[in-house]
């Protein structure tokens, strides 16, 4: 009696899993959605449009730290840093944070 091994059909088993690159967009976005949601105060306080050119990325002890998307943008809004920290803090109707830092 001889045994055969089953011989695997790759053909099958890649056409059931999605491209590397879709999966990595997935998670990405997923990510994005969760930072999003954890400031969601951000785009009340500074509006759509600024929003989309300046992201919050983290909290750590009271500093907001905001990724700019250019340098012009960055010198404009660390010019109405306080004001952006009270309309913050008025929004979230507690001192959370004492200061911000465009990066």
């Amino acid at each position: 009696m001889v045994l055969q091994k089953k011989i695997p059909d790759y053909n099958k088993r890649t056409q059931k899993q999605a491209p590397l690159g879709d999966e990595i967009n997935k998670l990405i976005k997923g990510v994005k959605s969760i930072r999003r949601s954890k400031f969601v105060f951000w785009e009340e306080v500074v509006g759509e449009k600024i929003a989309r050119i300046a992201i919050p990325v983290k909290n750590k002890n009271g500093v907001l730290f905001v990724k700019v998307e250019d340098s012009v943008w960055r010198f404009e809004l660390s010019r109405r840093k306080e004001e952006l920290v009270t309309k913050i803090n008025e929004q979230l109707k507690k001192n959370v944070y004492k200061e911000i830092v465009f990066i």
